[in-house]
């Protein structure tokens, strides 16, 4: 029998993960609160996650920002997505979305950007005053 995990990450900005999850394919439901699990068992989310199978991954709130909810077992048997290779694809487009947003806040702009065999990312920014 499956039951409903919160995964807890240190994504702390909406905007910007709602942002990740479209570009990385996933779609958003908002309004729907609640996330489908195993032999339709529900869990509340702030937000719901398309698997595009009859299960759900949800992001939640907490105290230190938002975390991932879902039936991690029936995710991977009914959607394909696996609980870590998901976490570590969202927390790198979040993390790399997030800097980016921040360069552009402080007025700053990139110079250049590569990214290595290790796939690390470097970023190059200048000010111009």
């Amino acid at each position: 029998m499956s039951h409903f995990t919160t995964v807890e990450t240190k994504l702390t900005d909406l905007v910007i993960l709602k942002k990740v999850l479209d570009k990385l394919g996933y779609k958003v439901k908002e309004g729907v609160r609640q996330v489908r699990g195993y032999r339709g068992q529900l869990a509340d989310a702030e937000l719901v996650i398309d698997t595009k199978a009859s299960v759900d991954i949800g992001v939640v709130k907490t105290e230190k920002g938002y975390s991932f909810i879902a039936d991690w077992d029936e995710v991977e048997t009914r959607a394909g997505i696996e609980q870590k290779e998901f976490l570590q694809k969202v927390t790198k487009a979040y993390s790399y979305e997030k800097v980016m947003s921040e360069i552009k806040k402080r007025g700053y702009v990139v110079a250049d950007e590569k990214t290595d065999q290790q796939q690390h990312i470097h970023i190059t920014i200048r000010k111009w005053s």
